[in-house]
C-alpha cells in the first residue's frame, strides 16, 4: 500500500508587524523645524537615516555634517525650550517677589489703618463722654426754664386773681352791698351767685356764704339789721384779707423771679460752654474718621492688588508645568539621537521563521507520486 502524500500547498506566512524606524522621533523633529526651508527640511529626512545607517568611525564627512547640522537644529530647539522654562520660572519668581512686597505693603498700611482705627475709637469715647456732659447740662438747662415757666405761670395766675378779685368788688360786691346795681332782679341775683361761688372757692364757711346771699336779696331797709350789717362787713373783711395775701404774695415773687432768671441765665452759658466743649472733639473726631477711612481705602487697595497677584501664581506654575513637561518631552530626541549616534542602525537578516522551514523540510522529504 502506498504512504499516504500529504497536501504540497504551503501555509500562507504570517503577517509581519509593521516596523517603526528606529529614527522616526528624529524625522519627525525635522519636519517640525519651521526655521528651516521646507526643501532643506525634506533633504535632512532622507540623508539622516542613511547617515545613521553607517558606523561613526566610517561616515563620509558629509555624513558628518549633515548629522552634525542636525544636532544644531536639536541644540537649538533645546536652547529655547530651556529659555522658555527659565522665563515661565522667572515669571514665577518675580509674580512672588511682587506678592511679598505688596502682602508687606498691606501689613503696613493694615497695621497704620488699625493703629487710626483704635485711635479713633478712643477719641470716640472722649465725644461719648462730651455727649454725656452736654446731654446732662441741657437737661439741667430745661428743668431750670421749666422752673421759671411754671413761676410764671404761677405770676400770672396771682397778677389774674389779683386783678379779679378787685374787679369782683369794685364791679359786683360794692354795687350789691350799696345797692346801687341794676334794679333787675334776674341780674341782680346772677351778680350774687357769682360772688358766692367766688366766696366759697376761696374757702368760706358755708353759713356766712349763705348768711351773705340771705342779705343781699334783702331790702335796704332790712339792711339796717344787725345780723345784714354783721355779714357784709365779714363778706368784706374776708375778701379784703385774702386780696391783701394775693398782694403779698405777688410782691414776695421778685427774688423768687431772679434767682430763677439768674439760674436760667447760668445753666444757658454751662450748655453753651458744654457744647463748645463737645463741638470741638466732635469735629476732631470726624477729622480722624476721615483720615481713617483714607487710610483704609489705600490699604483695601494695597490687598486688592496682593490678591491679584496671588491669582497669578496657579496659572504662572501651569505655565512651568507645561514647559517642564514639554522639555522632558523633547529631551528624548537628543538622548535618541545621541544613541543612534553611536552605532550603525542598519538592520540585521530577519531570520526565517521557524514554521515555514519546517514546512520546506517537509516537503523536500516527501516522494513523488
Amino acid at each position: 500500500m502506498a504512504p499516504k502524500r500529504t497536501s504540497g500547498a504551503k501555509a500562507p506566512p504570517a503577517k509581519k508587524a509593521k516596523v517603526v524606524a528606529p529614527e522616526a522621533p528624529i524625522l519627525d523633529f525635522i519636519g517640525k523645524c519651521s526655521d528651516v526651508p521646507k526643501p532643506c527640511r525634506e533633504m535632512l529626512q532622507v540623508s539622516v537615516p542613511i547617515c545613521l545607517e553607517v558606523v561613526e568611525s566610517e561616515r563620509h564627512k558629509f555624513q558628518v555634517q549633515v548629522l552634525d547640522r542636525v544636532s544644531q537644529l536639536i541644540a537649538g530647539v533645546e536652547s529655547k525650550k530651556r529659555e522658555a522654562l527659565s522665563e515661565t520660572q522667572g515669571s514665577l519668581a518675580a509674580i512672588n517677589a511682587e506678592k511679598e512686597k505688596a502682602a508687606a505693603d498691606t501689613s503696613e498700611k493694615t497695621a497704620t489703618t488699625d493703629a487710626k482705627k483704635a485711635e479713633c475709637d478712643e477719641k470716640e469715647k472722649v465725644v461719648n463722654a462730651a455727649r454725656e456732659v452736654l446731654d446732662g447740662a441741657k437737661k439741667v438747662l430745661k428743668e431750670a426754664q421749666k422752673a421759671e415757666s411754671d413761676f410764671n405761670a404761677k405770676k400770672a395766675g396771682l397778677l389774674k386773681e389779683q386783678e379779679d378779685s378787685n374787679k369782683l368788688m369794685t364791679d359786683v360786691f360794692e354795687p350789691l352791698k350799696d345797692n346801687t346795681h341794676n334794679k333787675d332782679w334776674r341780674h341782680r341775683n346772677k351778680l350774687i351767685t357769682e360772688l358766692t361761688r367766688k366766696l366759697s372757692e376761696l374757702g368760706a364757711q358755708e353759713s356766712l356764704v349763705e348768711a351773705l346771699a340771705t342779705t343781699l336779696k334783702m331790702t335796704p331797709e332790712k339792711r339796717e339789721g344787725t345780723f345784714a350789717k354783721a355779714t357784709l362787713d365779714f363778706a368784706q373783711e374776708f375778701f379784703t384779707k385774702h386780696n391783701a395775701k394775693v398782694a403779698q404774695d405777688i410782691s414776695s415773687l421778685d427774688a423768687e423771679e431772679a434767682s430763677l432768671k439768674a439760674a436760667v441765665a447760668q445753666e444757658e452759658t454751662t450748655t453753651a460752654e458744654k457744647k463748645a466743649a463737645y463741638d470741638v472733639v466732635e469735629k476732631e473726631w470726624d477729622a480722624m474718621q476721615e483720615v481713617w477711612i483714607g487710610l483704609d481705602k489705600t490699604r483695601a487697595e494695597a490687598a486688592k492688588t496682593e490678591k491679584q497677584l496671588d491669582a497669578q501664581i496657579p496659572r504662572a506654575q501651569k505655565n512651568i508645568d507645561k514647559a517642564s513637561a514639554d522639555l522632558e518631552k523633547f529631551l528624548e530626541v537628543p538622548t535618541l539621537f545621541a544613541h543612534l549616534k553611536e552605532k550603525s542602525t542598519a538592520a540585521e537578516a530577519e531570520p526565517e521563521p521557524e514554521e515555514e522551514k519546517q514546512d520546506d523540510e517537509a516537503n523536500e522529504a516527501m516522494p513523488e507520486a
